[in-house]
């Protein structure tokens, strides 16, 4: 499986841990996966891992889904942090295009940092 999810119950936050390539598909199962689970919780504080992903999608398919993404009726008072490696973001398009559409998102390098963000009762940055 090309991503892991885990539920902290003391901070609330719901992490994604992408390793290895992900296409599409995976990205959507994730989606699906998270917004089912978690349908009870209003107002997801979603942790987005993607420094071990190797991203397998076209352009056109990463511009789709960050679209998706900002416009998923489950997802749409999430708080989104994306963690990533200081050199490469292998999310930057979807990161772009669901931001620019509404969804509640910001990137981060450090565990820590992404962690003290989400946990803030607003979508302020640090």
């Amino acid at each position: 499986m090309a991503f892991k999810i885990d539920f902290d119950t003391s901070t609330q936050i719901i992490s994604v841990i992408y390793s290895g390539a992900t296409d599409l598909d995976s990205k959507l199962r994730a989606v699906e996966e998270v917004t089912q689970t978690y349908a009870d919780k209003e107002g997801m504080k979603i942790l987005v891992d993607v420094r071990e992903e190797m991203m397998n999608m076209s352009l056109g398919e990463q511009e789709a889904f960050g679209e998706y993404l900002a416009n998923h009726h489950d997802l749409r008072k999430a708080k989104v942090a994306v963690l990533h490696e200081p050199s490469f973001n292998p999310n930057t398009i979807i990161d772009v295009i669901s931001y620019k559409n509404g969804y509640q998102l910001a990137e981060f390098l450090s565990l820590a940092d992404a962690t003290r963000w989400l946990i803030r009762s607003n979508g302020d940055w640090l």
